[in-house]
């Protein structure tokens, strides 16, 4: 549900029941107030360095809000309503979109669709700000039944072409500063137009609301994001049944994003071994785990610039499509990616004096702790504890054998602030399987 919970988290949610669990990681009222880097309303800072901020910022608050579902959930919508600054141009509306997610996320969907469909960033990336009545863009009105609600085969042709017509004249207003949604009625199309079975001047925004409030669109739109979801928390490939379960939920609920995720959080398969292990971290992710182990910040480790290497970099996912999951990020570039911010945030931590409690000794040279000790206490940090089996016996027994050789080869044993001991194992901690692993 977040990130990497800390032991102080865990503790302070032991006491209480499943139901009261989930209800207070719903409750993302004590997170502090969204308020952007100070450098995105400053006209003499570049747009370049306006982005290096807010991704800095976003895993910053990725990494410190004490409730931290309404960041994972905004990372979602962001993969899944996706738009490239490459293309938008300006970090103001990139920041816009991100907002919407981060305060829109957890209420309704229709509500949610309805707001991103009018925000520039949307409107620039899916090409309907030259959407206009005689000349109708299709991008939009396609990505908006096939990737945003309803899937793929769950519409025709004719009911892209009648949606685009319905959205022209919803463009950008470029004379504006900053640039804003503006509705044009003289570039909109008042023609009769056919979608899905019923003939009327359709408006953009009735699209919306006709797919997501009349059956059975609306049921299969929720079933499409219910799936999705589940694929993103949990684990690809749910079944039938418990699709069937969700989707009703959410459906019942007039399509209220928490009262679905709270049917999912409950679900016992929710907290089946499939689950459990079900999920390979993507970079944003396992960035995040690693900066709230550590007590880095992203400004302190500048994570940006390994991400593109990683195959995941905010602001700016491969296509509309957003980031695949899972086996996706187990290839040689992108790991080696992560070894190169592994190692990086290792030197940071042992400068902060990350683990450096493995490096004491007595009075006659031997270390207070064994090597045992020392990487269980390592695994602790990143969330990993043996004591619970939440670690593979085998991944533990590698890194003890590992260790204890190390200390072996150590010489005299005389402490200087460069033990390589702590820093390898920090950095190999990092790089297990079990730490890649949500």
């Amino acid at each position: 549900m977040g990130f990497e919970a800390t032991a102080a988290e865990i503790g302070a949610l032991t006491p209480l029941d499943l139901p009261a669990i989930v209800d207070t990681v719903l409750d993302v009222s004590p997170n502090p107030v969204d308020t952007p880097p100070a450098s995105l309303t400053d006209a003499n800072v570049g747009d370049w360095q306006k982005m290096v901020d807010l991704t800095q910022w976003w895993l910053d608050r990725m990494a410190t809000v004490p409730r931290p579902l309404q960041e994972k959930l905004a990372f979602f919508w962001h993969g899944h309503f996706a738009t490239q600054v490459s293309k938008v141009g300006r970090a103001i509306d990139m920041y816009d979109q991100n907002r919407l997610f981060r305060t829109a996320g957890l209420g309704s969907f229709e509500t949610l669709v309805q707001q991103m469909s009018v925000q520039v960033a949307m409107l620039i990336y899916l090409d309907n700000d030259p959407n206009e009545k005689g000349a109708p863009n299709e991008n939009f009105a396609r990505e908006l039944m096939e990737l945003f609600t309803l899937g793929v085969n769950q519409y025709t042709q004719a009911d892209v072409v009648s949606a685009a017509r319905a959205w022209t004249g919803h463009n950008v207003d470029y004379g504006a500063e900053p640039r804003i949604y503006r509705f044009y009625p003289n570039r909109h199309d008042t023609d009769p137009k056919p979608f899905m079975g019923e003939t009327k001047n359709w408006d953009g925004p009735e699209i919306i609301t006709r797919i997501l409030t009349v059956e059975p669109q609306r049921s299969i739109a929720a079933r499409f994001i219910a799936k999705k979801l589940w694929t993103f928390f949990a684990y690809p490939n749910p079944s039938s049944a418990l699709l069937d379960t969700l989707t009703t939920a959410f459906v019942n609920s007039n399509l209220d994003i928490s009262a679905l995720l709270r049917t999912m959080f409950l679900a016992p398969e929710f907290y089946s071994n499939a689950a459990r292990q079900g999920l390979v971290r993507g970079p944003v992710e396992w960035i995040v785990a690693c900066l709230r182990a550590t007590g880095m910040t992203a400004r302190e480790t500048n994570p940006q610039w390994w991400m593109e290497d990683m195959g995941q970099q905010l602001f700016e996912p491969p296509n509309v499509a957003g980031w695949k999951n899972n086996a996706y990020w187990l290839n040689s570039t992108a790991l080696w990616a992560r070894a190169g911010f592994a190692r990086n945030i290792t030197w940071k931590a042992h400068e902060a004096g990350f683990l450096m409690e493995i490096t004491t000794r007595t009075a006659q040279n031997q270390y207070v702790m064994s090597a045992a000790q020392a990487v269980d206490l390592a695994l602790t940090r990143f969330g990993r504890d043996p004591a619970t089996n939440s670690v593979s016996p085998w991944v533990r027994s590698v890194l003890i054998n590992w260790l204890t050789t190390q200390r072996g080869s150590e010489g005299a044993p005389t402490y200087s602030w460069r033990d390589w001991a702590a820093i390898n194992l920090t950095t190999m901690t990092m790089l297990t399987p079990d730490v890649l692993l949500a």
